[in-house]
This record gives C-alpha cells, structure tokens and sequence, in this order.
C-alpha cells in the first residue's frame, strides 16, 4: 500500500562514520575541514538513505496514510530495529468527528523481520472502520535502522559512505568542465546494489 510521508520525529544520534575514520579516508590531518566535512559525512548518510530508501542508524519515524489498507501496512525505510529500547510502535488514527484515537497494542501485530516490516490486525481481527476520509488520516510511529552505533551500518554502506565524501570533498563544483559522468559512480553504485531489497507494491 502506498504512503503519503514518512518523516523523522529526530535525526539519528550518530552518523555510520566519524570524522576521524572520513579523514583516515580524505587523508587529512589538519583540523580547518572538520566542520565541513562533518556536514559531508551527514549528506551522504541522507544520500544513500534516499538511495537505497533504507535507514542507517536508529531513527524514530512516522509514516502517514489515508486509510488503513485491506491486510498489512508495510513500513517504510527499512531494516525496523528488532530488539533493545526502540521497538514500540504506535497506531494513532483520525475518527469520522475528527478526533485522535490510540489503536491498542493487542488489536495488531509487527512483524520486524520482514523487509519491509509491516503491521497489521491479529488473527481474525480487522483494522478500525471508522477512519476520517483524510491524506493523513493514520500515522504509525516506529524505530527503524540497523542499529544505534556506527559499527551496526553494513561495512559495504559505510564504504560507499566514504568513497561519496571522498568525491565530494575532492569535487566541490556541481559539474566539471570536460567531464561526463553517471549520477552516481559506478563503483558506489555496485557496494549499495547489494543492501537493495525492492520497491513497494
């Protein structure tokens, strides 16, 4: 089923490097490029999040829909975090009098494994019926990324991670004179093409 958004309640507390390990990479050792390649280190963990429409590190999310869908609600940005603190998963839906209800935890199960995860009603139930007609009408609030800490993020991801900074930092133009190039380089390409999982239905 398809979504209308998904947003994030907060960004990820850490990012899948540091910027000792990006400047190991740059071979850097000055500290006057700290600050921006910082900021490079975040671009490309939202690049390839978009990319691969996964997420890295752990991160509260919130997927909106106008209704709820005829068996499972698949969840986006996958891999959902499976076990720890962050696993709750909250239902929230806006009734015909425009209210908010609170879906009870024992009217649906999650299943995490999946990908991507999904939620729906238990054995022989149902989803509520009496949704308000509105784009945004249910929200599911969810945990989803491989881990809390940089070292949970694939090694083949992280790499790629370093290969984009590497060609940001060296690059600092949007288009070289002369130059012909993919959108994204293929070596870049191949280490992500592996941690691909699909489209939605």
């Amino acid at each position: 089923m398809k979504y209308n958004s998904v947003t994030r309640v907060a960004g990820p507390a850490v990012e899948p490097l540091t910027v000792a390990e990006a400047k190991l990479h740059l071979r850097v050792d000055i500290s006057d490029d700290d600050a921006y390649i910082g900021t490079l280190i975040t671009a490309a963990r939202e690049w390839i999040e978009a990319y691969l429409d996964r997420t890295l590190i752990t991160t509260q999310l919130i997927l909106r829909a106008a209704e709820f869908p005829a068996e499972a609600l698949e969840l986006a940005r996958p891999p959902m975090v499976a076990s720890g603190t962050a696993t709750a998963v909250v239902i929230t839906y806006t009734l015909a009098n425009t209210t908010t209800a609170t879906l009870s935890t024992a009217l649906y199960r999650v299943d995490r494994t999946s990908t991507p995860g999904n939620v729906a009603p238990i054995i022989n139930g149902t989803w509520p019926s009496d949704v308000i007609e509105d784009a945004n009408a249910v929200a599911v609030t969810y945990y989803a990324g491989y881990g809390p800490t940089s070292a949970s993020v694939p090694a083949t991801i992280r790499h790629a991670c370093l290969m984009l900074i590497g060609h940001w930092y060296d690059r600092r133009s949007a288009v070289l004179t002369g130059t012909i190039s993919k959108p994204i380089e293929f070596a870049v390409e191949s280490l992500l093409s592996s941690n691909n999982w699909g489209q939605y239905r």
